[in-house]
C-alpha cells in the first residue's frame, strides 16, 4: 500500500518538475530587425540625388554623339556633386570620344587654312570696238615672289543677267617675256563679231608657270 502511494505521488510530480525545467532552459525569444528591413526603409527615407537626370540625359546624347552637349550636362551633374567618381569616369570617356570623333572627321573632311598670297592684280580694265571687234584690255601685275612666265588670260562676256554668251583668251603685249615680281604689263582680249546683248564682261588668269 505505501509502495503504490510512493509511485502515484512521483507520477504527480515528474510533469510539473520537467515542464518547469523546459521553460527554464528555453528563455525568452528575442527579436532583432534583419536587413531586409533596414534595406527598405533606407530606400524609403533616402532623397532622390539631382544630379542624376543632367547624368541621364548625358548618356542620351552620347548615344546620339551629340559630345559637346553631353559635356555640358555632365559638368552641371559634377556641380551638384563634384566628389561622385562615375561621373567623373564618364566625364572623361565622354572628352574622349570626342577627341577620336574629331580627329576621324578632320581625316575624311579636311580644314586647310593659308595665308592670303594672290599671284597677280588685275588693275584699269576698259574696252573699245574697232572693226567690229570688241577689244577688252587692262594691266596686269604680278604680286608673287617669282617670275611668272606663259600667263594667259580669259575673258567672258556676259549678258544682263550675267549668264555667259562667249569666252575668248589673251595673252600679255610681249608674251615671251613673262612677268617679274612686282612688275606690270598691258594685255589684250578682242571677241570677233561680239554677241548681241552684252551688258558686262569678265577677266581672269586662266593659267601660268
Amino acid at each position: 500500500m505505501k509502495k503504490r502511494l510512493c509511485a502515484l505521488l512521483f507520477c504527480l510530480i515528474l510533469p510539473a518538475s520537467l515542464q518547469a525545467q523546459l521553460t527554464i532552459e528555453r528563455g525568452p525569444l528575442r527579436m532583432f530587425p534583419g536587413p531586409a528591413t533596414d534595406q527598405t526603409r533606407d530606400i524609403a527615407t533616402s532623397p532622390a540625388d539631382p544630379s542624376l537626370p543632367f547624368v541621364d540625359s548625358a548618356r542620351t546624347m552620347i548615344v546620339e554623339q551629340k559630345y559637346d552637349q553631353a559635356k555640358e550636362a555632365l559638368r552641371t551633374a559634377l556641380r551638384i556633386s563634384p566628389m561622385d567618381m562615375q561621373i567623373w569616369a564618364l566625364y572623361d570617356e565622354t572628352v574622349t570620344a570626342d577627341y577620336v570623333e574629331k580627329k576621324r572627321q578632320e581625316r575624311f573632311n579636311p580644314v586647310i587654312y593659308g595665308d592670303i598670297s594672290p599671284v597677280f592684280s588685275i588693275n584699269r580694265i576698259d574696252s573699245y570696238i574697232e572693226l567690229d571687234t570688241l577689244f577688252v584690255v587692262g594691266t596686269i601685275q604680278n604680286t608673287s615672289k617669282a617670275t611668272r612666265q606663259k600667263i594667259v588670260l580669259s575673258g567672258s562676256i556676259l549678258d544682263e543677267n550675267k549668264r555667259e554668251l562667249r569666252r575668248e583668251t589673251g595673252t600679255l603685249l610681249i608674251p615671251e617675256r613673262g612677268l617679274m615680281p612686282n612688275e606690270s604689263s598691258i594685255f589684250e582680249i578682242p571677241f570677233k563679231n561680239f554677241p548681241p546683248g552684252g551688258k558686262s564682261y569678265r577677266v581672269e588668269v586662266k593659267s601660268y608657270e
